[in-house]
């Protein structure tokens, strides 16, 4: 049940709720379900297979509809994740503070504030909340897709930075596993016959760098490397998680068949290696039906006299899946702060009322 948005906060924050943690997922889903209940939503909780389940909470009986989304899970698996905290000078500590269980706070008292005022027999709002985002919202994709075309708009309460940022381009990213497989043996008697794995990488991963293209705003980052048995063993396989990331869709194609033109040569005598393309975010950019969006928030934001800028980002985000859809999208409709996928992650707690106020001002103007 909603009570005061601090309270709710609190209460979201201490429930760890890590991508890969389908139990704790679970739990988060419930709690959230049980706010969306309470404000006269119809719910459903769609499982998952490899993560928790999708919560989808319908209201009204009108043609046109909202889309409002968000999700459940953090990157902080459930050892490594921190309680709320206040700290003093109106902020607060936690994992997934910002990113996004504020944001889902936010997006639950907008709505309490803005149903009273609504036609539900015009109109009617459906809330996606998914337990998938951080990890590439695999198990997700389908369904953003398919209820952004149900929709006219989608708005989406990701964090809101440090001093209030508003977002409708984000960039495209794609993951790829890089694997390389050598010739093992003992690394003082054998070494001669061996092919070293690690090696291998390393190579290719210094190569792959060279994808980056700062003037087309191309990046590549390897992130997770793991390999090898022993210090005295020529090591026999090695993998590293990569990914790169790209405002513009069309350039995705070409950067996939550099990496495979690239992986294809030896990089050391022995050593094969093999890829693996996995999950992606399609780039979106500003568009006119997001730009309509955009300027009434702006609007809204400085009738509240705070001035909030809007800015293209290199993260990636579940609004690029909605805006394939081809209507128009609205991001950083959450909290604000600082320390986003840190253990320092904070909450800026004297910019809730105007959030909320912003969120519900947009609900109403577009309704």
């Amino acid at each position: 049940m909603l009570t005061q948005p601090l309270e709710t906060l609190k209460r979201y924050v201490d429930q760890p709720s890590g991508s890969f943690d389908c139990e704790d997922v679970g739990k988060m889903a419930e709690i959230i379900r049980e706010d969306f209940i309470s404000l006269g939503f119809e719910t459903e909780l769609l499982p998952g297979k490899s993560f928790g389940p999708k919560l989808r909470a319908k209201i009204g009986s009108g043609d046109k509809q909202l889309m409002l989304m968000g999700h459940m899970d953090t990157v902080f698996p459930h050892d490594v994740y921190v309680p709320y905290r206040e700290i003093g000078e109106g902020k607060a500590m936690g994992s997934g503070i910002i990113d996004m269980k504020g944001g889902i706070m936010i997006m639950l008292y907008a709505l309490k504030n803005v149903l009273p005022c609504l036609d539900l027999t015009r109109v009617r709002l459906c809330a996606l909340i998914n337990p998938d985002e951080e990890v590439g919202s695999p198990e997700s994709h389908e369904l953003i897709y398919a209820t952004a075309k149900e929709s006219f708009a989608a708005l989406s309460f990701e964090p809101s930075g440090a001093k209030g940022r508003l977002t409708c381009a984000r960039k495209g990213v794609t993951s790829v596993r890089v694997s390389c497989d050598g010739i093992p043996g003992h690394a003082g008697s054998e070494y001669l016959k061996c092919a070293s794995a690690i090696q291998g990488l390393c190579a290719q991963i210094t190569k792959l760098y060279t994808l980056r293209d700062d003037s087309r705003e191309i990046s590549f980052n390897a992130g997770k490397i793991s390999g090898g048995t022993a210090e005295n063993v020529v090591a026999p396989h090695a993998e590293c998680a990569c990914e790169f990331r790209y405002f513009n869709e069309a350039y995705k194609p070409e950067i996939m068949e550099k990496i495979q033109a690239i992986t294809a040569q030896e990089p050391v005598p022995g050593v094969k290696t093999s890829l693996l393309f996995g999950a992606s975010h399609p780039a979106i950019d500003l568009n006119p039906h997001s730009q309509a969006l955009l300027d009434i928030a702006l609007r809204i934001a400085e009738e509240q006299g705070r001035k909030i800028v809007h800015e293209k980002t290199g993260g990636a985000g579940d609004i690029s899946i909605a805006g394939q859809a081809g209507i128009g999208v609205l991001d950083g409709l959450g909290m604000l702060g600082t320390g986003m996928h840190t253990v320092e992650e904070t909450a800026d707690l004297t910019q809730i009322p105007f959030q909320i106020e912003l969120a519900e001002r947009m609900i109403r103007a577009l309704t």
